[in-house]
C-alpha cells in the first residue's frame, strides 16, 4: 500500500511539474506600421518603390501567431504565424521601363500595389528553459508576391506574380525580468542561397499579467533580396513598430 501512495504520488508530482513547467501554448495578434524601400524588376529595367511609384508612407497591416510547447525532448515544438501584408501607391515615371513585358514611358502616371502574404511553420527545440529562454529551429517560410503596376494614361496594367518556399535558419532568445511581468525577446529568421537572401526580425517589450493574457511592442524588419525567383528580382525592405496582444497558457 506504501508503495502505491508513494508511486500515485510521484506521478502526480511529476505531472503536475510537466504541466507547469513544459506544457504551454499562446496565440496572439498585431498590427505593424510598416513602411516599404527597395526595388522591383522583371524585365529590362528596374521600378524604385519610392521614387517611381510613389511609396514612403507607412501603411498598417498584421500578423497572428500561435505556439505550443510540449514535454517531449526529442520531437521538436511548433510555432505558426501568417503575416498579411500590402501595400499600394502613385507615381510619375522619370525613365522608360519595360515591366513585365509593358512599356512604360518616361512622365507617365502610374499606380501600383503589392503583397506579400507569408506563412511561417516553425518546429523548434528550446535549448535553454529559466529566466532565459532560447529556441533554436527551421521556418518554412512561405511567400506569396505579386506587384501590380498600372498606367493612369492608358489602359495598360501589368502583374508579376512569384511564390517561394524557404527552409530558413530560426532562433529566439527571451529574457524575463524577475517580479515584474516584463520580458525582452528577440527573434530572426535568415536564409541566403544563389544569390537570394530573406531575412525576417523581430524585437520588443512583452508584459504579461498573472492569468496569461499580455501585450507587446516592438519593431519588425524583413529585408528580401529576390535573384530570379519566377523571373523577378529585387531588393525589398519593410520595417516598422508593431503593438499586439496574446494570450498564454
Amino acid at each position: 500500500m506504501k508503495k502505491i501512495i508513494l508511486s500515485s504520488i510521484v506521478a502526480i508530482s511529476l505531472a503536475t511539474a510537466i504541466n507547469a513547467d513544459f506544457i504551454g501554448a499562446e496565440a496572439g495578434y498585431a498590427i505593424w506600421n510598416s513602411s516599404l524601400s527597395g526595388d522591383i524588376q522583371k524585365g529590362s529595367g528596374s521600378l524604385d518603390f519610392e521614387n517611381d511609384l510613389g511609396y514612403g508612407s507607412s501603411e498598417t497591416n498584421s500578423f497572428i501567431w500561435a505556439y505550443i510547447d510540449h514535454p517531449l525532448p526529442i520531437l521538436p515544438n511548433l510555432k505558426i504565424q501568417k503575416t498579411n501584408y500590402s501595400n499600394d501607391g502613385s507615381g510619375k515615371l522619370d525613365k522608360n521601363v519595360t515591366f513585365d513585358k509593358k512599356n512604360f514611358t518616361m512622365n507617365e502616371n502610374v499606380s501600383s500595389s503589392i503583397t506579400l502574404d507569408q506563412v511561417d511553420f516553425i518546429p523548434y527545440w528550446r535549448i535553454l528553459d529559466n529566466w532565459i529562454n532560447v529556441d533554436l529551429g527551421i521556418n518554412v517560410k512561405m511567400i506569396d508576391g505579386n506587384v501590380k503596376v498600372s498606367s493612369k494614361d492608358t489602359a495598360k496594367s501589368t502583374d508579376a506574380n512569384f511564390d517561394v518556399i524557404l527552409p530558413m535558419l530560426y532562433t529566439k532568445a527571451r529574457f524575463d525580468l524577475p517580479f515584474t511581468g516584463l520580458s525582452l525577446e528577440a527573434d530572426a529568421s535568415y536564409i541566403s542561397y544563389d544569390g537570394n537572401k530573406f531575412s525576417d526580425l523581430k524585437t520588443g517589450i512583452v508584459y504579461e499579467t498573472t492569468i496569461g493574457l499580455g501585450a507587446t511592442i516592438g519593431y519588425r524588419q524583413q529585408k528580401i533580396t529576390l535573384d530570379d525567383i519566377d523571373n523577378v528580382y529585387g531588393d525589398l525592405t519593410i520595417n516598422g513598430a508593431y503593438a499586439g496582444i496574446f494570450y498564454h497558457f
